[in-house]
């Protein structure tokens, strides 16, 4: 990071707010970035002791880190890009997961934070008799020769289940007993090993049909996310009318935490659920962007509220939006990645946003929790041709488009259960070789 950068990151306060009403209508980039302090340099032992419990044990090989992605292009230089526009890009990093385990060994050392265990993976894709993908498969997961699940759900976007047992307390499982249901009935048992994708034919399903999706926002609310916060109380009722074209009679719960820290006017506002669209509206206007102070932030205890919120169980979507540029403190991090461990057991999905001024322990830490949970990790980028530079994600392809785009497909996809990708004529830039959310060698 540069010196200018380090030196504006240490400027977030009330005063950055007036910069946004100079921005006004100018819906991203005009952040200035956070201020970066230094962490506490040490832990206690008794929280060594904690962190080296949950965390994975060091791999025995690591290799080389995944590629970098180029610089951004300079502000105004991309041929495609419009004024006024907020634009993002995304990562899978569970259809990445070589290339992700990679990142997270090196990042975990350099930053000096737990990891979570990603070791012996389950992953899974479900297709039909006519070799399509199957989407909304009920199944469950043993310990081969043990009669209780640690794990169940739905097969997600393309039939696909991504799974950690040693994340969900299941330690580490080299092969399990998949289990799958049609209307209760079993129609499916079969043992798989763990390691690369597995695909598994399964009888004929009608496709996924969720009966609803509860859907909640956890958003840092401190100084210097006024732009990002503007921007979707502006676009919220747009994204959400256009996502649920891919199911129209869907039953739709909507969910807000706002988070700061310690020493501001409050750490955590969990707002609870509710089925109104206009009461998100309102709640959303409520909110200003003040405080903060220092870097870190409260995320870890917002995330833990937002887990913990009443989350309907059976046929549905479960989906977080976690929109910040900020991580929780350092001695709070393994309780954020625990959040994400339950949010995963819950069959919650985590969607990170990495919003201006990102750091590296941020995208870090919220790219495990999607990954953990079968999310992805999102960040702003500077295509939109105004504002303070957006950190570039350490990952080896993505488009960019609009960020209402990306939000929308998001949400089709998971509706739908079919990957939405965007249209050629909506992106941007496109960085390495990127097929249907992988990347290509």
């Amino acid at each position: 990071m540069t010196g200018a950068l380090m030196i504006a990151r240490r400027h977030k306060t009330k005063g950055r707010l007036l910069a946004l009403i100079a921005c006004a209508g100018v819906l991203a980039g005009c952040s200035a970035p956070d201020s970066l302090s230094d962490f506490d340099a040490g832990t206690s032992s008794a929280r060594k002791s904690a962190d080296a419990a949950m965390v994975e044990p060091a791999l025995a090989e690591v290799a080389a880190e995944p590629m970098m992605a180029p610089e951004a292009p300079a502000i105004g230089t991309s041929p495609r890009a419009r004024r006024g526009v907020v634009t993002a890009g995304d990562i899978d990093d569970a259809l990445n997961l070589p290339a992700f385990k990679r990142y997270q060994a090196r990042a975990a050392k350099e930053l000096d934070l737990p990891r979570a265990n990603l070791l012996t993976p389950i992953q899974i894709q479900m297709v039909g008799p006519n070799g399509k993908p199957a989407p909304g498969v009920s199944y469950s997961l043993r310990t081969v020769g043990t009669p209780d699940p640690f794990h169940k759900g739905y097969s997600g976007v393309d039939g696909r289940i991504s799974v950690f047992p040693a994340s969900l307390g299941a330690g580490r499982q080299n092969k399990v007993e998949l289990r799958a249901f049609d209307n209760g009935e079993e129609v499916l048992r079969e043992v798989i090993g763990a390691g690369g994708w597995s695909q598994v034919t399964v009888p004929a399903t009608d496709g996924w049909n969720p009966d609803f999706l509860d859907l909640v926002f956890v958003f840092d609310t401190t100084g210097s996310m006024g732009d990002e916060l503007a921007w979707l109380t502006k676009e919220f009722s747009g994204i959400v009318r256009q996502a649920r074209r891919a199911a129209p009679g869907v039953n739709i719960r909507y969910g807000l935490v706002a988070y700061r820290d310690e020493g501001d006017a409050y750490d955590v506002q969990n707002y609870g659920f509710t089925d109104q669209k206009r009461q998100m509206q309102s709640w959303l206007k409520r909110l200003i962007a003040d405080g903060g102070g220092d870097y870190p932030e409260a995320a870890d205890r917002a995330m833990q509220a937002a887990v913990n919120l009443d989350w309907r169980r059976g046929k549905g979507e479960r989906i977080i939006f976690h929109i910040a540029d900020a991580p929780p403190h350092k001695q709070d991090a393994l309780s954020y990645i625990r959040a994400a461990q339950v949010a995963a057991g819950q069959q919650v999905q985590i969607f990170g946003l990495g919003a201006s001024g990102v750091g590296a322990e941020s995208e870090y830490l919220m790219r495990q929790a999607s990954v953990l949970s079968g999310g992805r990790y999102m960040f702003l980028t500077d295509d939109s041709g105004v504002g303070y530079s957006h950190a570039e994600p350490k990952i080896a392809c993505y488009q960019v488009t609009t960020l209402k785009d990306l939000l929308v497909r998001v949400l089709a996809s998971e509706l739908s259960g079919q990957r939405q990708e965007a249209a050629s004529q909506a992106v941007i830039r496109e960085v390495g070789n990127y097929k249907n959310g992988q990347c290509a060698q």
